[in-house]
């Protein structure tokens, strides 16, 4: 199937759009800003004047979050109101998984079959996503997975399937939530060491030394902050955001992302939006404690990722 459709070309969703015209896909594309899509236009792909305009055999909504996607999804030139029943929606945007079972709820009212998927990748989207260095987790019934799969493999080089289409999308926050609070742990025991004059790098060295990979993993990031090009503030902060309404929703406290959601706010207040996570928690820590952490970063790896031939991998 050739005909794609994709919803939204933001910062993923533009260089994955090039990546499927390099790849010999018929597009048709939709954004709010017709900047982007013109961008998007001439290099081949067709423009649709809305959200339901661009529905095609295999639609790709990348949006930024829920409010977004309903906004796109519902309505009379919406996504809903244009699928088929011989069509196939895949949202990459980043949803809570509630809204993605009312959306896959929704879709299959109609007879089309629908998949919630999360993009993961270690490094900027624009250089990561053309190339294909990533891996898609992608969630919904198998004959639809496995309809979508030509597609998948010509997008990344991972696709990590699980059985519903709600868990990649509590999953991918599950990741952010880990990543938040280990920024928050790194950079406040490297506070607590500086100010005792024992270098950082030092504990990281240790951290290997002694067999602890996993948080020598989460510290070597914290040092490595200040040539990330992944997780801006602002997207680690949706997450968490997320993370808690969901809670409130099942009605079970989260002390510690509550805890890390106002070191969040704090950093926001400060002006880091747009500076990635660790790096953000590292310069408000340098605030709150008074100590500089200028000297606990280390160089990034020069080694750049391969790519390699698509992989599947399926998890129960």
């Amino acid at each position: 199937m050739k005909d794609i459709g994709v919803i939204g070309l933001g910062n993923a969703g533009k260089p994955l759009a090039l990546r499927l015209i390099d790849k010999g896909y018929r597009l048709r594309v939709y954004d709010l800003n017709p900047q982007v899509m013109d961008e998007v236009v001439r290099c081949g792909a067709v423009k649709a004047d809305s959200a339901g305009a661009a529905v095609s055999g295999i639609t790709l909504t990348v949006l930024p979050s829920s409010i977004e996607l309903k906004s796109a999804s519902f309505g009379t030139n919406g996504v809903l109101a244009a699928l088929k029943s011989d069509q196939i929606l895949i949202d990459l945007s980043g949803t809570d998984p509630s809204f993605t079972r009312e959306l896959s709820a929704e879709t299959e009212k109609r007879g089309a079959g629908f998949l919630g998927a999360t993009l993961h990748a270690a490094g900027a989207p624009a250089v990561t996503i053309p190339n294909g260095l990533l891996s898609i987790v992608i969630g919904g019934k198998n004959e639809t997975v496995e309809s979508a799969l030509p597609l998948l493999k010509d997008m990344a080089q991972k696709i990590i399937c699980v059985p519903e289409a709600w868990m990649p999308k509590a999953l991918k926050i599950a990741v952010i939530m880990f990543a938040a609070s280990s920024a928050v742990a790194a950079a406040e025991v490297s506070s607590w060491l500086m100010a005792q004059g024992l270098d950082p790098k030092l504990f990281h060295n240790l951290l290997k030394s002694t067999g602890s990979r996993a948080t020598a993993g989460r510290m070597e990031d914290f040092l490595k902050r200040n040539n990330s090009h992944g997780g801006a503030l602002s997207n680690s902060y949706k997450d968490i955001r997320q993370a808690l309404a969901t809670a409130a929703e099942l009605g079970m406290p989260l002390p510690l992302m509550t805890a890390v959601s106002q070191l969040q706010e704090m950093g926001r207040a400060l002006g880091l939006t747009r500076v990635n996570t660790p790096a953000a928690m590292g310069r408000l820590y340098e605030i709150i404690t008074g100590q500089d952490l200028s000297a606990a970063v280390v160089a990034p790896d020069k080694a750049s990722p391969q790519p390699q031939a698509p992989e599947v991998i399926y998890l129960k």
